[in-house]
């Protein structure tokens, strides 16, 4: 599936086909070369990023080809077209590269390859803006935090990462043994930081475990490590391509953290992740008692 990140990644490549193209390649005309144009790194990186983000595809191009060439012949149709379209021109043409050598290099220099990153950023734009906003993303759920069907749970860890009370005691129960066996072997955890293991018995694929700051009345950076522990949590949920993902009230136990103060920073950091992000579909606040559910529903109202 391609989304808006997907598409973020494939366009920072723009500038390079904005600049000569002759910056892209060179020719070697060494006749026992079956392969004469030498293609730059940054070139070849993008490539790559097209067969990762999906703008790569299976279909049957050869017998796309005539389609193809329309757009060639008349390139103000690439004004049009959808992202199905957008898909079937760039394989065509990467894969045409490989029995013509040379190929990609005359769609740089005729600018078709930039006319199609000019419509995938309209696309873009379009995509993002039907997206649900932030705080539509985001759910506060009074419950057990072990028992929620997302693709991934974060846990309040401490350093060590071998269990201890609370939400990090429960989520050790309920996944079983082997949780604990897969953290013994991740050498513990800064403040701040996150590590990711999997599920084992939980209805969760995935445990992203965080350790949050001991509230030390706000002399030792605490609010920048509690946010580090959201940013971190999400950055690992994006690079394991978790859709959906429920965080407990981060440090606001036995750690001390002050209920409202901790849930502005955690509301912050997520509706800033999502408005930049449409990989993650859903995040959830799950709170243990009353009193932590009205403060999130009621910093989440006020967004």
């Amino acid at each position: 599936m391609t989304t808006p990140d997907g598409l973020d990644r494939i366009l920072a490549f723009m500038p390079i086909f904005e600049r000569p193209a002759t910056n892209l390649y060179e020719v070697r005309p060494d006749l026992s070369m079956m392969d004469p144009y030498v293609y730059a790194p940054e070139f070849t990186q993008f490539i790559q990023e097209l067969y990762r983000e999906n703008l790569v595809i299976d279909f049957n191009w050869v017998a796309w080809k005539d389609e193809a060439a329309k757009y060639l012949e008349n390139p103000s149709q690439i004004e049009s077209a959808d992202l199905e379209t957008l898909q079937k021109l760039i394989t065509t043409h990467v894969r045409a590269d490989r029995f013509n050598s040379g190929h990609l290099a005359q769609m740089v220099e005729n600018g078709h390859i930039l006319g199609i990153l000019k419509r995938l950023e309209t696309i873009r734009g379009q995509m993002k803006a039907s997206y649900p906003k932030p705080q539509q993303r985001i759910r506060v759920v009074q419950g057990d935090i072990t028992r929620q069907q997302v693709d991934a749970i974060v846990n309040a860890a401490k350093e060590s990462l071998l269990g201890g009370g609370g939400v990090d005691g429960a989520i050790h129960r309920a996944a079983g043994p082997e949780l604990l066996t897969e953290c013994r072997t991740l050498g513990g955890c800064p403040t701040g930081e996150a590590k990711i293991t999997q599920g084992y018995n939980l209805p969760a694929r995935w445990v992203i475990h965080t350790v949050g700051p001991v509230w030390q009345c706000g002399r030792q950076g605490e609010d920048e490590l509690l946010a580090c522990c959201y940013r971190n949590s999400l950055a690992l949920a994006v690079a394991h391509s978790i859709r959906t993902l429920a965080f407990p009230a981060i440090s606001t136990g036995v750690y001390g953290f002050p209920l409202e103060r901790a849930t502005r920073i955690a509301m912050a950091e997520v509706t800033t992740f999502l408005s930049r992000s449409a990989s993650v579909e859903e995040v959830r606040f799950i709170c243990f008692g009353d009193e932590a559910y009205e403060v999130y529903q009621a910093t989440l109202s006020a967004l």
